[in-house]
């Protein structure tokens, strides 16, 4: 079993290639981690993880150059390191209904939905899947809720698609509801990073907006909450962003930036011995972190 400082350092370098994009040799480094760390480590979770979010890159990878069946198999890795993520259930859903497989895409989109039951993308294309295997019923219900829930698809193609259902000229309607299907509709990174351009330019109220709609489709990203966080104390919510800090820690005990972040929410709040004992938690994380190093060294007393 390798130690666990070694550990640390694979893991490290697992990260540094994931940011790089050099995803193959970032999963090789992920695996290393997630078959030597003790089981239930911090370590094994963060591989765990981050061996999912490998997966789904390579997916989209793979299925931006039309290799479906290399999609298929990144993606359903993906979702068994990863299944309580909605969007690797709709993103394998897409795959395998273009490979004909409607059945298993409705079953895919129908576990996508039992974890995000407000998810519009799913339930729009719940919707232009019954259509297409001739359950008008069930389709106009799902789509109906996909607007309720999104109505950027309430558009004047919406209309003339249920006008076409309506005479029952199935084909055209079946068109016309898959290309509103395409409709760029808000989802998890639109709203990330909607928020981190809202913050970079000082609109900390409408980055804390765009943060809030991310989380709303899915809570489990510490990066997010990270960003929720900054933009919180952006707003002067220094008591928010510390909860949101510290959900990102409890997500990512790795996460460094986040602990720095929450020693920054409680000097501002006047709690420097909590201050520097996030501080110091960070430079234990990376001895190599500048940033906590110098907060360390010019603390207060």
């Amino acid at each position: 079993m390798i130690a666990t400082a070694e550990l640390n350092k694979r893991y490290a370098k697992g990260l540094e290639y994931y940011d790089q994009g050099l995803l193959r040799d970032a999963l090789t480094e992920f695996e290393t981690v997630c078959r030597e760390a003790p089981e239930g480590s911090p370590q094994a979770k963060l591989a765990h993880f981050y061996i999912g979010e490998v997966h789904a890159r390579l997916a989209e990878e793979s299925a931006g150059r039309g290799a479906r069946e290399h999609a298929e198999q990144h993606l359903r890795s993906a979702i068994e390191r990863n299944p309580n993520f909605p969007d690797l259930h709709y993103q394998l859903a897409c795959v395998i209904a273009e490979n004909g497989l409607l059945s298993e895409a409705l079953d895919e989109l129908n576990n996508a939905l039992q974890i995000n039951p407000s998810y519009s993308k799913a339930l729009f294309m719940r919707g232009t899947l019954f259509y297409q295997i001739g359950n008008y019923s069930q389709a106009i219900e799902s789509i109906a809720k996909a607007i309720d829930t999104e109505p950027r698809y309430d558009t004047d193609l919406f209309v003339q698609a249920m006008a076409a259902h309506d005479r029952g000229d199935h084909r055209r309607a079946l068109a016309q509801f898959n290309e509103l299907a395409l409709t760029n509709v808000d989802d998890i990174s639109f709203h990330f990073a909607v928020g981190k351009r809202r913050y970079r330019c000082g609109d900390y109220k409408g980055a804390v907006e765009a943060f809030e709609q991310a989380l709303s489709l899915n809570s489990t990203y510490p990066d997010i909450r990270n960003w929720y966080g900054l933009a919180l104390m952006g707003c002067g919510h220094n008591e928010k962003a510390l909860e949101q800090f510290q959900q990102a820690i409890e997500i990512n005990p790795e996460y460094v930036g986040a602990t720095i972040n929450a020693g920054v929410a409680c000097e501002m709040m006047g709690n420097r011995a909590e201050a520097k004992s996030f501080y110091q938690r960070a430079l234990k994380l990376d001895p190599d972190s500048l940033e906590a190093r110098e907060r360390l060294e010019h603390s207060p007393s």
